[in-house]
C-alpha cells in the first residue's frame, strides 16, 4: 500500500474499489474451495507429549472450523467477490487457514527437533501443498532432504519457491541454495 500509495492513480483506484466493495451484494459461498484435511495423511502420535502434543492438538482445534486460503485476495477484493455481507465469515475461515498453516509449521519443527524427520517431511510436505507460504516450512524441508542425503530434492522445492509470491521469497531461495552448496 506505501509503494503504490507513491501514484496518484494507484491511491484513486484503490478507494474507489474499497467503496464499491462496501455495497457489494451477499453472494453464494457455499461452493467455495474449502479445504478438507484428510487426517489420515498427518502422522499423528498418541503418545507425544510436550511441543509435538501442543501442536497435534492445535491442529486438532483448527480442523473442526472451516478453512479457506484467501490469500492474495484484499478486504476489498473479498468484499466485491462475495458481498460485504459474506466478509466477517470469510475473514474467519481465512484467519483458520493461517492458524492451520502455522500451527503444521510448530508440528513439523517440533518433530524436526525431536529427530523424527520422516514425520516432520510429512507435515511440512502438506503444509506445501495447501499453499503454505511459511519460509521455515520450505528451509527446515530442505534441511531434512539434505540430512538423509536427498539434497537433489531440493532443487525441485527451489523451483517451487521461484513459482510463489510471498514476502521472503528471495530469502528462502538463499537460504535452500546455502543448503545445497554446503553439501557439495
Amino acid at each position: 500500500m506505501k509503494q503504490g500509495a507513491k501514484t496518484p492513480q494507484w491511491n484513486q483506484s484503490f478507494w474507489s474499489k474499497e467503496k464499491a466493495s462496501n455495497f457489494a451484494r451477499k453472494k453464494d459461498i457455499s461452493e467455495l474451495d474449502y479445504l478438507e484435511v484428510d487426517q489420515n495423511l498427518l502422522p499423528w502420535d498418541d503418545q507425544a507429549d510436550g511441543a509435538i502434543q501442543d501442536a497435534q492438538d492445535d491442529v486438532r482445534e483448527i480442523l473442526k472450523r472451516p478453512i479457506l486460503n484467501l490469500q492474495g485476495m484484499s478486504n476489498a477484493d473479498i468484499k466485491l467477490n462475495y458481498g460485504i455481507a459474506n466478509f466477517e465469515i470469510l475473514s474467519a475461515c481465512d484467519q483458520n487457514y493461517t492458524r492451520l498453516i502455522r500451527a503444521l509449521n510448530q508440528w513439523g519443527e517440533a518433530l524436526y527437533q525431536s529427530e523424527k524427520l520422516a514425520d516432520a517431511e510429512s507435515i511440512f510436505s502438506y503444509a506445501l501443498d495447501i499453499g503454505s507460504d511459511i519460509s521455515s516450512t520450505y528451509i527446515t524441508l530442505g534441511k531434512i532432504y539434505a540430512q538423509t542425503d536427498r539434497i537433489e530434492q531440493i532443487q525441485p522445492l527451489i523451483e517451487r519457491v521461484k513459482k510463489q509470491d510471498f514476502f521472503m521469497r528471495d530469502t528462502v531461495i538463499d537460504k535452500l541454495t546455502g543448503i545445497v552448496r554446503s553439501y557439495q
